[in-house]
């Protein structure tokens, strides 16, 4: 890719650098394949080894440079014509750049582009002193013709003066490749050539006044953004005093909470031991004597008597098992998770297998999809298929032919599972109450359950970092849903089957 120029504000301005040659490059080159561009007429004028090198990075940005120079774009020279006998004159030198500038508009280009090192240009070191005077000129030529240029001063081969020289001459200046747009060392051309008269001294006067004018808002600025920077810093320290006092009271409410929650696991320790010895003994001990009052019945039996106690034996096995899903229920908000592969075709089929029994002579359509590997908990996730497949099961008891579909996608960073069927379905308005405690939305007499199955679901998955939901309507059946996020097999670890 070809780089652009910079962003110009003098067309007239200088590169300082120190450093090898090569140092040049990222500043010129750009300024010369853009003169190229703006159809101008290209100029560099250096030491054979340096037009060498910036031959060959033109070529590398893909600049043709033998067609260009064929054409007469481009000028690579080493030539020392511009001195006369040797020496250096500023006047022979912007006269023999006028021609230059003449010539390239002369023959169809829209001006001159030029660069080159001042070493070469200048010659021998005792030229240097009348390079102030040069430099005003030629900012006069940049004012009045269409040229654009770079002065190029190496530090290490030119004496300082010369780079001090450069500085109140050159309203733009890069220092490497930084690019200062504003020269504050920078002394307009008439008032270099003119300060000897008395006809300029109003005009330097003002000038002078320019700069201190610039240099005080320069100094303001950064008054004022050292001040900003202690406000700054005073405000991140109040903050961070703010934050640290924040994470004291939060680890104190952390430990509080903490506290609260071990309390409260132990007060569900000993209500799950309550419900499952003091409540389900007497629950035994009312179907024990219910069986024995049965057997102790008349001879023919009491039908009534009879119905009475079989309505009792049913309710005790009812309560039995709303106990044990209370139970199961209870023991998966604090029960310890074993994270593992599980292979959810596998544990699908299991638990069509299991459901078996109940589905004798019934007529369903399975459609199973393929299920992946994933990490989690077993028991709890064969827990969650045994719900949401036996409600499947269950809610098209009533279909002629029932129709259970499983299966899975993968949606950005989550995989997605589903159990659809065609069975009786629900009311939507109600949708959010079915993964609910005991919220079943059809009759007992109709479909058996406790309505902790669903809610046994919520907490499973949610305990897998996933969320739950359904869609359904009524008589049209439903499709219960859940998520699990995908996690990234460690590419050092190894799997056991």
């Amino acid at each position: 890719m070809i780089e652009t120029a910079p962003v110009e504000v003098s067309r007239h301005k200088c590169l300082i650098y120190d450093g090898h040659p090569s140092e040049q490059l990222p500043v010129i080159i750009p300024l010369l394949i853009n003169g190229l561009r703006e159809n101008r007429r290209c100029l560099y004028l250096g030491n054979p080894e340096m037009v060498e090198m910036v031959d060959s990075a033109l070529e590398e940005k893909g600049v043709d440079i033998t067609r260009e120079i064929e054409r007469g774009a481009f000028i690579l020279s080493s030539a020392r014509d511009h001195l006369q006998g040797g020496k250096f004159d500023p006047q022979a030198m912007i006269a023999m750049l006028r021609n230059l500038i003449d010539d390239a508009v002369h023959d169809g280009f829209q001006g001159l582009c030029a660069t080159g090192d001042m070493m070469w240009e200048l010659g021998t070191e005792s030229n240097f002193e009348r390079l102030l005077e040069y430099e005003a000129l030629l900012e006069q030529v940049f004012r009045e013709k269409p040229l654009q240029g770079i002065c190029q001063y190496h530090r290490n081969t030119v004496p300082e003066k010369a780079v001090q020289d450069a500085l109140l001459t050159h309203r733009s200046t890069y220092i490497g490749e930084v690019f200062n747009q504003d020269n504050l060392f920078y002394v307009p051309p008439e008032l270099l050539l003119e300060s000897r008269h008395g006809a300029a001294r109003d005009t330097q006067g003002e000038w002078m006044c320019q700069q201190i004018l610039r240099i005080m808002y320069a100094e303001r600025k950064r008054d004022e953004a050292l001040a900003a920077l202690r406000e700054s810093e005073a405000q991140q320290r109040r903050l961070a005093e703010a934050l640290a006092e924040t994470n004291r009271n939060l680890e104190q409410r952390i430990r509080e909470r903490t506290a609260e929650l071990e309390g409260a696991n132990k007060e569900l320790e000993a209500f799950s031991y309550s419900v499952s010895h003091d409540l389900r003994a007497p629950l035994r001990h009312i179907s024990g004597f219910a069986e024995m009052l049965k057997e102790h019945q008349g001879n023919p039996p009491d039908e009534k008597s009879r119905h009475y106690i079989d309505t009792i034996m049913k309710s005790v096995k009812k309560m039995d098992r709303l106990v044990a899903d209370l139970l199961i229920f209870s023991r998966m908000a604090k029960s310890e998770m074993h994270l593992g592969e599980v292979n959810l075709d596998q544990l699908v089929q299991e638990v069509i297998r299991d459901l078996q029994p109940e589905v004798e002579g019934r007529e369903i359509s399975w459609m199973v999809g393929a299920l992946p590997i994933i990490k989690g908990d077993k028991p709890m996730l064969r827990q969650v298929w045994v719900n949401l497949i036996g409600n499947a099961v269950k809610y098209t008891r009533t279909r002629a032919k029932a129709e259970i579909e499983i299966g899975s996608r993968t949606e950005g960073g989550e995989q997605l599972f589903f159990v659809r069927d065609n069975g009786v379905g629900f009311d939507p308005q109600y949708a959010g109450k079915l993964f609910g405690v005991f919220q079943r939305l059809h009759r007992s007499d109709e479909f058996e359950g406790t309505g902790i199955g669903l809610a046994n679901v919520r907490r499973i998955i949610h305990r897998h970092s996933g969320q739950t939901w359904a869609q359904g309507s009524r008589d049209q059946g439903a499709t219960f849903y859940f998520s699990l996020p995908i996690i990234k097999k460690d590419p050092g670890s190894c799997s056991h089957t």
